[in-house]
């Protein structure tokens, strides 16, 4: 289906969009599904997160090695964003990896 309408299914990582506003020490991240289906269990590479001295909210990710998972696996809904902030000496290089697609 077309890409970028919220009209995608399968949706790929391509469809999750990651921003991110820095300020100082602290990030604001900002992503962002753009299909019509929910992403759940959305990962994200995420190399040096672990040096991150402050998340907020707190519960918004979750580290497995290089991965973060993000908002505890709960869904991203089509169209909508889910943000956080983080506190960290070095921007932190998020890439989307991998997430299940719930569509009705």
């Amino acid at each position: 289906m077309t890409r970028g309408s919220l009209q995608c299914f399968p949706g790929t990582v391509k469809d999750l969009v990651v921003n991110q506003v820095r300020t100082n020490a602290e990030s604001k991240v900002t992503i962002t599904n753009k299909c019509v289906c929910s992403f759940l269990e959305v990962t994200l590479l995420c190399p040096g997160f672990d040096s991150v001295k402050k998340i907020d909210p707190p519960s918004a990710v979750s580290m497995n090695g290089r991965n973060c998972l993000i908002n505890n696996g709960n869904p991203i809904y089509g169209g909508k964003t889910f943000e956080f902030t983080y506190t960290s000496d070095v921007e932190i290089a998020f890439a989307p990896l991998s997430f299940r697609e719930a569509c009705s």
